[in-house]
């Protein structure tokens, strides 16, 4: 997935600005979704403002696969899992082109972060189906993107996507700067 719009790898370190959290608290915003021992996903994670909370939060028997395209965002986040204690925790997954990148978690996932990211990819119908594809059924989805960088409009295309991968409103969320909503994947 290469797109103009990907955020530079270095600009990973400025979304781990400490000063994010007046606006951003990773565990206020993931608490209410987030259990021990579940198997989550962090999908653009960058270099982990999310993923290690996640983490924290999931514990010893859970799980956070952690997806990005680029690999210096995963190598920092490898080694802030490490330096954390949280490594056998976090699962830094390279995205390239191959077509079975997650056909070892399918329907396996409790938990989807999309956060700021469904914007970058150029194909956010795939992306949809895809992030779908993993979650168990009745499992949830928080996708979030950035107010003024992404229109209304945009995000309720985006909205419809999910809807088309078999994905529907559970409620509506309020998350600073953001366009939000929680998604629950439809039962079979």
């Amino acid at each position: 997935m290469e797109n103009k719009q990907v955020c530079p790898w270095w600009m990973g370190y400025f979304l781990l600005n400490p000063v994010r959290r007046i606006s951003h608290k990773p565990e206020q915003i993931l608490q209410p979704y987030l259990q021990p021992g579940m198997k989550t996903v962090d999908f653009g994670c960058a270099m982990g403002y999310f993923s290690l909370p996640m983490a924290r939060m999931v514990g010893k028997g859970g799980s956070v696969y952690c997806f990005d395209i680029q690999q210096k965002m995963l190598s920092k986040l490898t080694s802030r899992a490490l330096k954390h204690g949280l490594s056998d925790i976090i699962k830094p997954i390279l995205i390239n082109n191959e077509s079975d990148i997650y056909k070892n978690i399918k329907e396996s996932i409790d938990f989807v972060l999309l956060f700021a990211v469904a914007h970058e990819v150029p194909d956010q119908q795939k992306l949809f189906t895809d992030l779908a594809m993993m979650m168990k059924p009745g499992s949830l989805m928080l996708f979030a993107e950035p107010a003024g960088h992404v229109s209304q409009r945009e995000f309720e295309q985006s909205i419809k996507y999910a809807g088309q991968a078999g994905l529907e409103k559970a409620e509506e969320k309020t998350i600073n700067r953001s366009m939000s909503t929680l998604l629950r994947k439809r039962q079979v």
